[in-house]
């Protein structure tokens, strides 16, 4: 099966915050904004509420599971800091994420 350049890339969205008392919607709002003026449609969000020291980002690791099934084509993040706990965390999964 071949892919036209017209077709609509599959977004996943990974927004999260640090502490209970913050919300994701405004990083969801606009990561679901620039997907759609992208041409992009969400197929998924990955929300969760964890500290920049956790080690354990449970939507995260389902994210990379999903990316490793190809159900989506792109991952969005608010930013970078969003992703990974370290440089080396970052540079993982966006090594991760590309050899998929």
């Amino acid at each position: 099966m071949t892919h036209s350049h017209n077709t609509a890339r599959r977004a996943a969205i990974y927004a999260r915050v640090s502490t209970g008392g913050q919300t994701c919607e405004n990083q969801l709002l606009c990561l679901r904004e620039v997907a759609e003026r992208a041409g992009g449609t969400v197929v998924q969000e990955y929300v969760e509420t964890a500290s920049g020291a956790t080690a354990s980002r449970p939507e995260l690791d389902r994210a990379r599971a999903d990316a490793a099934r190809r159900q989506y084509d792109v991952l969005m993040a608010w930013d970078a800091s969003r992703l990974g706990r370290s440089l080396r965390d970052l540079l993982n999964l966006v090594h991760d994420l590309e050899a998929l």
